[in-house]
């Protein structure tokens, strides 16, 4: 159970309560709209009216709408507590009170039930007095503010699904959402680029920079350029004889440097010669 609700002043919604917690508040007008709640004797002090009504979609309510309305408006203007009862106090109750609230508070039922709901959070009466509902909001206003939408399991009443909207009579101002903005990116950071000069261009494989990859150094190194694949040019080799020229490994035909495909002879390709 949660307790006696208000929802206005001296107007009360509640499941079946003790006579003490009714008493306690001072409450001096009773409706039991249930068929299970026993009827309760609260003293000469306390008026009490029972009204059979089971909690079934096909069940009947509409027709009290107008005269327990009417008692109820009666009672609050002469400044009488009014309790409006049923066993949970989430269906029942809550359809006679969204009933008062739209006649004479001139709430629409989309407004009325998310009031009732936003005092008492476990409100929420069944699809045939949802119906009864709209019909009554009809029959006040000419139209009516809530709909059933169709879904997986049934129609449903749309402010079941879409909690916190209001009718188009009564807009409630809503505080816009801050949304922080942030950029995701899949490309690797720069550093996991290889840095390279802007005006440095990659050898070609007939220059004199050109090392195989075994002479490769780390990019920390500071003799280096901030490419793997370049680095300072080898010092050029002085022969004192042809004994000496044999003894240097025999270099492969390769094109020049500018890669125009003329071919040029192993032997002045190991001098480096364009």
């Amino acid at each position: 159970m949660s307790g006696i609700t208000e929802v206005i002043d001296n107007l009360y919604i509640s499941g079946l309560e003790s006579p003490a917690a009714i008493l306690s508040k001072g409450i001096r007008s009773i409706f039991n709209i249930s068929s299970e709640c026993p009827r309760q004797d609260l003293g000469p002090g306390v008026e009490y009216e029972k009204v059979h009504v089971q909690d079934i979609p096909s069940a009947s309510i509409r027709i009290y709408f107008d005269r327990l309305t009417d008692r109820i408006e009666q009672n609050l203007q002469d400044g009488k507590k009014t309790l409006v009862h049923c066993y949970v106090g989430r269906s029942r109750s809550a359809t006679i009170i969204l009933a008062y609230l739209m006649k004479y508070q001139q709430m629409s039922l989309r407004d009325a039930f998310y009031y009732l709901r936003s005092r008492r959070p476990i409100v929420g009466p069944n699809f045939g007095f949802i119906r009864q509902l709209m019909a009554y909001e009809k029959s006040l206003f000419g139209s009516t503010s809530v709909s059933f939408i169709d879904s997986s399991y049934d129609s449903v009443p749309d402010i079941y699904l879409s909690p916190g909207r209001s009718s188009s009579r009564r807009q409630t101002p809503r505080a816009p959402i801050q949304i922080t903005n942030k950029t995701f990116s899949t490309l690797p950071k720069p550093s996991s680029f290889i840095q390279r000069s802007p005006t440095y261009t990659l050898p070609t494989l007939g220059s004199r920079s050109y090392s195989s990859y075994t002479d490769l150094r780390p990019l920390s190194s500071n003799s280096y350029r901030n490419s793997s694949f370049l680095h300072d040019p080898p010092e050029l080799t002085h022969y004192n004889s042809t004994y000496d020229s044999l003894r240097e490994p025999f270099y492969t035909p390769r094109v020049n440097a500018l890669r125009t495909g003329r071919y040029i002879a192993p032997f002045f390709n190991r001098f480096y010669l364009p």
